[in-house]
């Protein structure tokens, strides 16, 4: 797919799972920076370079990124901003992310690139105002941005820092915000549609794949690699993020539970090997699923559950985003990472 294309959509819906055999796992505790209070990991490249934001003893986030021993660089984007958010990093080193600012709703967003320099994301000459979040080796990349005229989150494509088009799913999405783009230039990431449902989707090759986990209109795709492998998550009436992985060859979700005994847990990005940057209430890890080779110091873990899309659950979208099945309105995450 040439992912800077115009879009536009066919779109199909899985949803309604069913239970089927259970996978096997590993986990990796990721080191925190030094002087951190609590640690969140992102991303993590094919190198498994990781990079993420850490808050110190002051209540400051601060970016970070290097290999899993713990030998951290450490960032900020500076300026008037009061934490530095950074959520993935390509094969080659750049990172992506935003930056909370008083003056911004979400934060600034931006691109910094493998020798250390730091770009803003613009369009017109003012900086984007949201969730800038995938990155691929070639340097193009996908976030989200707050209209500056119609106050709509809309999403958007960038090469190497630079703001290229916005990124239009063919629906009536109130909101729209890609958070990942594989090597061959396949989207992923979630709209919210004119009933206030959050729907997945993964954009490839012009054709819209629309994602339900569950019933509970809150699913949220956060990463997608090479063979198609896909990170989300869904959010539980208490408002609490639970995560997952998806195949989108084979239609089969797996459930992340990682046994720490965290309230919730967030799938991030996830690398052309399969490993996935997940972050909980406790700690950050390295999620290794049952096909992927963990690095060093992995813990095997439980079990998640499988289960595949209903047959016959597939359904044609309508230009509002709708399948004419009511699902729960959306509820937002009120604990973890913005989405």
């Amino acid at each position: 797919m040439h992912a800077l294309n115009k879009i536009l959509l066919g779109a199909t819906v899985l949803a309604l799972p069913f239970l089927s055999q259970a996978q096997a796992a590993s986990l990796v505790t990721v080191t925190p920076p030094s002087g951190a209070a609590e640690t969140i990991v992102f991303g993590i490249n094919s190198h498994n370079v990781i990079t993420g934001s850490f808050i110190d003893a002051n209540g400051v986030e601060h970016g970070f990124f290097g290999p899993l021993n713990g030998d951290y660089t450490t960032f900020d984007y500076g300026g008037t901003s009061t934490g530095t958010e950074p959520r993935s990093i390509s094969d080659k080193g750049a990172i992506n992310g935003f930056a909370a600012d008083p003056n911004f709703a979400v934060g600034t967003e931006f691109f910094r690139n493998a020798d250390g320099t730091i770009e803003t994301f613009t369009k017109d000459g003012a900086p984007l105002d949201g969730v800038a979040q995938g990155i691929n080796k070639k340097g193009d990349s996908t976030g989200d941005y707050i209209d500056p005229d119609s106050g709509v989150r809309t999403g958007y494509l960038g090469e190497n820092g630079k703001y290229k088009s916005d990124v239009d799913l063919g629906l009536n999405a109130t909101r729209t915000s890609p958070r990942t783009i594989n090597k061959s230039g396949a989207l992923a990431g979630f709209f919210v549609d004119s009933g206030g449902v959050t729907h997945g989707f993964i954009l490839d090759n012009g054709v819209v794949q629309v994602i339900d986990a569950d019933g509970s209109g809150t699913t949220s795709l956060e990463g997608l690699n090479k063979k198609g492998l896909a990170t989300l998550q869904v959010t539980d009436a208490d408002g609490n993020p639970h995560s997952m992985t998806y195949d989108s060859g084979s239609g089969e979700f797996t459930s992340i539970e990682v046994p720490d005994g965290s309230t919730f847990q967030q799938a991030w990005q996830v690398n052309d090997n399969g490993l996935i940057a997940v972050s909980t209430d406790i700690a950050s890890y390295i999620y290794c699923p049952k096909k992927a080779h963990c690095p060093n110091g992995a813990k095997d873990i439980g079990e998640g559950r499988s289960w595949h899309a209903k047959p016959g659950s597939a359904f044609v979208y309508d230009r509002n985003g709708r399948t004419g099945v009511k699902p729960a309105r959306i509820v937002q995450p009120v604990r973890g990472a913005k989405q």
